[in-house]
């Protein structure tokens, strides 16, 4: 993990997205990348989800992040509110950091263009969004205890 924290920490805002109920593999992993990244004297910007369990975890270790609440995203239907949320956060970050639920996104995903089209995965949704972006992104998948980057472009 070590060798990917100077190139997060190299971009001047980073967005997280993950999993409501990560496994405790995928928790601590996502403890010790934050705990590494403010090591390095992390000081972008930082975007953040409403939810539980990654979304919290982050919020934890970086007070002054900025939240994005479903609320704030009126939509004809809750998980509308979520998508809106989740892109809208994907979208203000220089690149984004992903602690998915599953190591396989589910079919539907989208990977290209700047939409958000998660399948009913978030956390695969904000994945191909950002990849429809441009983004760089950094994906810890958790059955795999290392990270696995995504190479964009």
């Amino acid at each position: 993990m070590s060798s990917v924290i100077p190139l997060v920490a190299s971009q001047s805002s980073v967005a997280f997205s993950g999993s409501r109920a990560p496994s405790s593999l995928v928790a601590a992993a996502c403890s010790e990348f934050c705990s590494s990244l403010l090591g390095v004297g992390f000081s972008g910007a930082v975007s953040v989800g409403c939810a539980a369990g990654i979304d919290a975890l982050v919020r934890a270790a970086f007070p002054s992040a900025s939240v994005f609440s479903a609320a704030a995203f009126p939509a004809s239907s809750f998980a509308g509110a979520l998508a809106r949320r989740s892109a809208a956060c994907v979208a203000s970050a220089a690149c984004l950091v992903a602690f998915p639920a599953s190591v396989v996104p589910p079919a539907g995903v989208c990977w290209s263009g700047a939409r958000f089209c998660g399948a009913g995965s978030g956390t695969w949704g904000s994945v191909g969004l950002a990849v429809g972006l441009g983004l760089p992104i950094l994906v810890f998948l958790p059955a795999v205890p290392s990270a696995c980057p995504f190479p964009v472009g």
